[in-house]
């Protein structure tokens, strides 16, 4: 995504110009995105039920493109054209194989891999693979990290306020023998709802970034004490805490 001087022109232009400059609204925008039509320019076809879309080429690569509104289909083209509007996840599951770019000819733009396509219709996109589950009687080692990912918690701060799930956000370097090969970052989250939710967004919003010690874990703060859970509540101090209104 890259950064834009065009106007917004609806909700999906919206969209995507806050997720261009803020990675913390990039799960909401694949949200938008599902649930928007698209519009792309309609090729002449011999028959009334077939349509064909002229793909582009960017640095050497076919995608189909699109467009998140009449406006921005009309930057890209010269004169009268046929459009066709469609809403975004019944495109994607029509061009099956395809990449997409969305606005190409705009300051704004978002490019689809097939593997990021697919992810987004089987609904593994929202699917978090880093939840570290705690085995009884393994010693682990931890502690705070001496190259502190300060851009990761900034954007997980960001994300975290937005919705009133996550009440606090802790922090570690952890050393789990047994698992892994080396220390890497653990984020340990105390939530209100929908935990496989919040870490997969967490998650998407992570892989913007470079993370001093990958990978990320996450592990949840659910009150029953003991093991990990002590040691963030008793030693670390929360990178983010949810404050309660009176």
């Amino acid at each position: 995504m890259s950064n834009s001087n065009s106007e917004p022109q609806n909700e999906l232009d919206n969209s995507l110009a806050k997720a261009a400059i803020d990675p913390a609204h990039r799960p909401q925008f694949y949200r938008d995105f599902l649930q928007s039509n698209i519009y792309f320019i309609k090729e002449s076809s011999t028959s009334e039920r077939e349509f064909r879309i002229q793909p582009i080429e960017i640095e050497e690569k076919s995608y189909l493109p699109i467009f998140s509104s009449l406006d921005r289909l009309q930057e890209a083209v010269n004169g009268e054209i046929g459009y066709i509007a469609i809403n975004a996840r019944e495109f994607l599951e029509i061009i099956e194989g395809a990449e997409v770019v969305l606005n190409p000819a705009s300051d704004y733009g978002k490019e689809f891999t097939q593997q990021e396509i697919q992810s987004i219709l089987d609904g593994s996109l929202w699917q978090s693979t880093e939840d570290y589950v705690v085995r009884e009687a393994t010693e682990v080692y931890l502690g705070q990290p001496a190259n502190y990912p300060r851009e990761l918690v900034e954007l997980l701060t960001h994300l975290f306020q937005r919705r009133d799930r996550v009440k606090k956000a802790y922090l570690a370097h952890f050393f789990d023998p047994q698992q892994d090969e080396n220390p890497h970052t653990l984020i340990a989250l105390e939530v209100n709802s929908e935990w496989e939710e919040v870490i997969a967004e967490a998650g998407l919003v992570a892989k913007e970034i470079e993370i001093p010690d990958p990978p990320l874990d996450f592990i949840q703060i659910t009150g029953a004490g003991g093991g990990l859970e002590d040691y963030f509540i008793q030693n670390v101090k929360p990178f983010f805490e949810q404050i309660a209104l009176s």
